[in-house]
């Protein structure tokens, strides 16, 4: 269970920066699972490579640092909802595949994205969908609190494809509540 969590951060390093690694992940992941030790040495290897850049790129976080929050916003969202008993590697995998979903309805991610992260998280023994207790109503509550709302706007980084993420509003879009609520799954208001 604790290294399915961990490598959804691996799942997310490949949406965010490389899409030759994403296909690894897609093509070893019974090795990755199983223990393999040079396949799990490629997953720690380029997983901190791609933060280690990210991080050393932008210290103080001001501008495509913002990418490693992809699935953050509604994962933490998911964890406090949850009061913690959802893993945060599996929050996180959660709220990639919404986070995907709300891109691909916005027209910034390519369609059927979504549903090839969601292919990969399951076999990598992952959850997908939000858990029962975790309405739409309550995980944008949780989320209007979150450290990405600035002006009362909630900021998203989203990709574009795999391997690369939306530039065009300096990293991070606005997207409107009522369109998060939608990709949460949420009647129409």
């Amino acid at each position: 269970m604790q290294l399915s969590a961990g490598l959804a951060e691996a799942v997310k390093h490949g949406v965010i920066a490389d899409a030759e690694y994403f296909a690894f992940l897609e093509s070893e992941h019974a090795a990755i699972l199983g223990k393999d030790g040079a396949a799990l040495e490629r997953v720690v290897r380029r997983s901190v490579e791609i933060k280690a850049a990210l991080v050393a790129e932008d210290e103080r976080e001001a501008g495509r640092r913002a990418i490693l929050n992809f699935g953050h916003t509604i994962g933490h969202a998911i964890e406090a909802t949850s009061k913690f008993e959802v893993l945060h590697g599996e929050a996180v995998a959660i709220g990639m595949v919404y986070e995907a979903r709300l891109g691909e309805a916005l027209g910034i991610t390519k369609k059927g994205m979504a549903e090839r992260i969601v292919r990969l998280l399951e076999q990598l023994r992952l959850p997908v969908e939000r858990p029962e207790g975790a309405s739409a109503d309550q995980l944008i509550e949780v989320m209007r609190g979150d450290k990405k709302v600035r002006g009362g706007e909630m900021r998203f980084a989203l990709p574009q494809e795999i391997g690369m993420m939306n530039v065009k509003d300096g990293w991070t879009v606005v997207v409107e509540e009522e369109k998060i609520a939608k990709a949460l799954g949420a009647p129409p208001r």
